[in-house]
């Protein structure tokens, strides 16, 4: 079974999303799963990702303005972690999105070291470094994951919600685990399919799929926006 949160399909790729009501979503996973052999598919996932921005949220504004040229700085945590269960740990990821190219830098840190990492940065992630930047949006969501081979993945991500969160839950060498952040201030009504590639080809009912693809969502530019009051472009709603 091929590593959800790592290969080169997680840090250069080309996407494309899709905003679809939940029963859509269910019919796409039946057929993801009928089409594919059983290692393809893994359990799923409950992710918490904190957004960082500036105290002037330059990079939430950025996402809302020019979501085809932008830069997130994010934390990812999964429960389960399918690739060290005994380890309490984050992932960290520097993630620019520029005309359907998507770039990561990511890298994994023990959760009661993420504090200090963040003040003096690391090697990878220069950006961040001197505590410029500060937690401002947390998401949580159920992410069901189906990959067949290196070259192209989908994620179907559902239950998501949008929270309020301060520096002290971000940075707590506690997991972030949904019980420990406030109730959400609101919820996304819609599933966000993502087909994540290579440029190589694609199975042809999934490469149909991009004509429904929505206008460039961001649950980071989305989230903001309605907790912070960015003002959004329109965001095209596939399915």
């Amino acid at each position: 079974m091929l590593a959800h949160t790592e290969g080169p399909v997680t840090r250069l790729r080309r996407e494309f999303k899709l905003l679809v009501p939940a029963e859509v979503a269910q019919l796409l996973c039946m057929r993801l799963l009928r089409e594919s052999p059983p290692s393809a598919f893994q359990p799923p996932a409950h992710i918490t990702s904190v957004y960082f921005d500036r105290p002037d949220l330059a990079l939430a504004a950025r996402a809302a303005r020019t979501p085809h040229d932008c830069l997130k700085v994010r934390t990812k945590e999964y429960f389960p972690d399918l690739q060290a269960p005994e380890q309490r740990r984050v992932v960290l990821e520097v993630k620019h999105e520029r005309n359907g190219l998507t770039h990561k830098r990511r890298v994994w840190v023990p959760r009661s070291e993420l504090g200090q990492v963040l003040n003096r940065g690391v090697r990878l992630l220069p950006l961040i470094a001197g505590g410029s930047l500060q937690p401002y949006l947390a998401v949580t969501y159920r992410r069901r994951v189906f990959q067949q081979c290196e070259a192209w993945r989908v994620t179907v991500d559902d239950q998501i919600a949008f929270h309020r969160v301060t520096p002290m839950e971000a940075l707590s060498a506690q997991p972030l685990t949904l019980r420990r952040l406030p109730a959400p201030a609101s919820v996304e009504a819609y599933v966000v399919v993502e087909v994540k590639h290579l440029g190589e080809a694609l199975p042809g009912w999934i490469a149909a799929l991009e004509a429904r693809r929505a206008s460039r969502y961001s649950k980071f530019a989305e989230g903001m926006g309605r907790l912070h009051g960015l003002q959004l472009g329109v965001v095209g709603q596939g399915g």
